[in-house]
């Protein structure tokens, strides 16, 4: 309930174009640097490539603390609602990407 409260706060008309370029850019950044943060020490102590990478991976998805901190500053003023808007879009991405990629890379039968 907690969540869809805050995404009820989103305004999808207020994402523009560049909104929309900021949301792909901070989802690539994001999914990119837990993958990077996880997965490289991961392999670093031992684990294989497959394995590493499904750690990286599983640790991708972001959602409450990033969902709270935008709530904090879009009322207290400090961001806007495209902004806003666009950690909540990446939130949902990256937590929808996650499974996708485990079923369709990590995990593929063959």
């Amino acid at each position: 309930i907690f969540f869809v409260s805050l995404g009820i706060l989103v305004d999808v008309h207020a994402l523009t174009f560049e909104g929309i370029i900021f949301m792909l850019v901070l989802t690539g950044v994001a999914i990119l640097t837990k993958v990077i943060g996880c997965a490289l020490p991961s392999r670093l102590i031992g684990m294989r490539n497959r394995d590493a990478l499904i750690v990286g991976f599983g640790m991708s998805p972001r959602g409450e603390v990033a969902m709270i901190v935008a709530l904090i500053g879009l009322t207290g003023g400090i961001i806007g609602q495209d902004i806003y808007a666009g950690i909540v879009f990446m939130s949902l991405l990256t937590t929808i990407s996650t499974p996708i990629i485990y079923r369709n890379w990590l995990y593929r039968k063959g």
